[in-house]
């Protein structure tokens, strides 16, 4: 009965985890997220942040070395999969994913003033954007399903 509460208990713990909401992180070396997700964020007054709803879910995250930027992530659904990396200043990238197996690689490097909009909508569409311009926006939009968009800015 004893193991039963244990195991109850950190069932909650867990579930209430992978609800994780804004994991703001300053400095180097931090680790955050869950459903799958993980996080490392350095760079002074930046925020990243994981949302995840579903399950099966994964977000890998790096933001470093960018100053006043923000990265965030949002999840529902299930086995929605996410590679992201930021080091741009004063910048930003939102990933929405919603519905099963979207899959996104993006990265924006180099750049000042830049941001990056991502949104998915249906299941199996894949998104590869990646961007190093200054004062320059990128947004993809995939509705449906099987949809497949690369995008690079220079």
């Amino acid at each position: 009965m004893k193991l039963f509460k244990v195991a109850a208990i950190a069932a909650i713990i867990v579930s209430g985890s992978a609800l994780a909401g804004v994991v703001p992180q300053y400095g180097g070396g931090n680790h955050g997220g869950g459903n799958g997700g993980g996080s490392n964020n350095s760079g002074p007054n930046s925020e990243l942040s994981i949302y995840q709803y579903g399950g099966g879910n994964s977000a890998l995250a790096l933001q470093t070395d960018a100053k006043n930027s923000e990265l965030t992530i949002s999840q529902s659904g299930g086995s929605n999969g996410a590679d992201v990396g930021q080091g741009s200043d004063d910048s930003s990238i939102d990933l929405q994913q919603r519905g099963f197996g979207n899959s996104a690689t993006l990265d924006q490097w180099n750049g000042k003033e830049s941001t990056m909009i991502v949104k998915q909508y249906g299941g199996g569409n894949g998104a590869a954007v990646d961007q190093t311009a200054s004062g320059s926006t990128v947004s993809v939009t995939q509705v449906g399903f099987g949809n497949n968009a690369t995008a690079h800015q220079y």
